[in-house]
């Protein structure tokens, strides 16, 4: 160990003082650790100081950012109120109310028109469950009903029940729902007066 007063190198470990100049030999290892931790803790503070000044200059901001989005927010609910009061007291236009009245107008029509459309697909699916027979007798009237089969056409029909395939337009006009007479979809009814 080395004195740290006189710089002598003959110093037992075990001993407290120099022997040449009397210095404490124990008090100066502690005196320098002591210097050491104040020193780290000097720079821990110097460290923190810059952090809080960091911290300072967030909060800062922050405030900045917090008084804009209070100032928005403080114009929104003062205006707010005086916009509804505003649009309220304007009538409703013309032509809002015409087109509203055109909507619900469209709004019926349609729900009529599925109801007439699942009507039509109520009669198709009885017309698919019957039971293919050629022809039934009508009750109400003395005709005959024929379901028609795949490539049937009215002279097909005509020469069939009235031996004639040129009285075809005979059983058209009875049938004015036939739109095309040549070609009959398969499962059509057909009235025939004999």
């Amino acid at each position: 160990m080395d004195c740290p007063v006189c710089h002598n190198k003959n110093i037992s470990p075990f001993a407290t003082h120099c022997l040449e100049c009397n210095a404490d030999v124990v008090a100066f290892p502690l005196l320098d650790d002591l210097e050491h931790q104040c020193i780290d803790t000097l720079k821990d503070k110097v460290a923190l100081e810059g952090d809080i000044t960091a911290l300072a200059q967030i909060r800062e901001s922050d405030k900045k950012q917090y008084s804009k989005r209070m100032g928005r927010m403080y114009w929104c609910l003062l205006l707010f109120p005086l916009l509804f009061f505003w649009c309220a007291k304007k009538p409703i236009p013309r032509a809002v109310v015409e087109n509203t009245d055109k909507i619900n107008l469209l709004e019926k029509e349609n729900q009529q028109l599925k109801a007439d459309l699942q009507a039509a697909k109520d009669e198709i699916t009885i017309l698919s469950n019957r039971k293919d027979t050629p022809s039934q007798i009508d009750p109400d009237k003395d005709a005959i009903i024929h379901i028609v089969k795949k490539g049937e056409s009215l002279s097909i029909l005509a020469e069939k029940y009235l031996n004639d395939k040129n009285r075809w337009q005979e059983l058209h006009k009875i049938n004015p729902h036939i739109e095309n007479p040549w070609v009959l979809r398969k499962g059509m009814e057909v009235k025939i007066h004999k």
